[in-house]
């Protein structure tokens, strides 16, 4: 049995993803209903343990256990100092829960999954992307509500998972998901589509604790990857994604939920668009858990 650990930001992305996998009219045939369910929570939960788990099978036996995490739920349990002075944006807080829960986990596989924006001012609004490749920017140096530090931080971090997994997002794969995609009430992508690639890089800005900063705040995270990398495409650009990657050396991809276009936020982000890309992602998350479980049961490795 292969297990994976689905580690979701915040609980307005974690609700719309959940919606997607449990809505029986939408989730592929294939994919049970969790055996596990914590859902759905307010934005002040706060608890230790999954918010689902699914168990996927062959036919007999159990081949693939799934698990949903919320970092939200994490933050502020058993800290170290005053949770009123830190924010729910705080990298430094997010990596702190982070480390011990996939610890304990030990997923053969992490899905990083969350909201982002798309770095063109082409509208990608309500797409889903997936990618390998994680690149983090110190977005605040010293900022005080968080302070997160890594050696990994300014380096491009090279897909560590078996690139046959994105040859699961085929032709038919986005056919299953994109004919289920709603539209985004702000600016929609003219389709909203499904992209995956090994190449595909997302740019995290960790210690923004300010959505004020985001459009400034991404420009220069994408001119800092520029000055690193001149080949590879970057494909999504967020806060978190790199800090769940740097939380562990295990097997990661990243699904992107894209909100808004480069520079856009403050004009094209508010809670209904955050919830359409979510749940989009969240169809594409479920007929992607499908087809791992049959890469699974045709006897592959996560691993690179």
């Amino acid at each position: 049995m292969k297990t994976i650990s689905i580690i979701v930001n915040k609980n307005w992305e974690t609700e719309p993803l959940l919606n997607s996998l449990l809505n029986s009219e939408l989730r592929p045939s294939k994919l049970p209903f969790p055996e596990i369910l914590n859902s759905p929570k307010d934005g002040n939960n706060k608890m230790k343990i999954p918010r689902a788990v699914f168990k996927l099978t062959d036919g007999t036996v159990t081949t693939l256990e799934v698990k949903v995490w919320c970092i939200q739920d994490l933050m502020y349990i058993n800290v170290p100092h005053d949770p009123a002075s830190q924010s729910s944006s705080s990298s430094e807080e997010k990596y702190r829960v982070l480390r011990p829960i996939i610890l304990e986990d030990n997923p053969d596989l992490i899905i990083a999954f969350g909201t982002a924006g798309y770095p063109s001012t082409t509208s990608f609004n309500g797409s889903v992307v997936i990618g390998g490749n994680f690149f983090i920017h110190n977005g605040h140096p010293g900022n005080p509500k968080s302070d997160l530090q890594h050696n990994d931080i300014g380096k491009v971090l090279i897909a560590n998972i078996n690139s046959k997994i994105f040859d699961l997002v085929n032709k038919d794969f986005k056919n299953q998901v994109e004919s289920k995609f709603i539209k985004t009430p702000r600016n929609p992508a003219k389709p909203a589509v499904c992209i995956a690639s090994k190449v595909y890089s997302a740019i995290s800005s960790i210690n923004v604790t300010d959505y004020s900063k985001y459009n400034w705040v991404d420009h220069e995270g994408i001119e800092h990857f520029k000055s690193i990398e001149n080949k590879l495409p970057f494909n999504s650009i967020e806060t978190t994604h790199g800090v769940i990657k740097l939380s562990s050396d295990k097997p990661i991809i990243f699904i992107s939920a894209i909100t808004d276009r480069l520079g856009y936020f403050d004009s094209e982000v508010n809670a209904t668009q955050n919830y359409v890309p979510s749940f989009n992602a969240g169809i594409v998350t479920g007929q992607l858990l499908t087809s791992l479980n049959d890469f699974v049961i045709g006897g592959n490795e996560f691993k690179k």
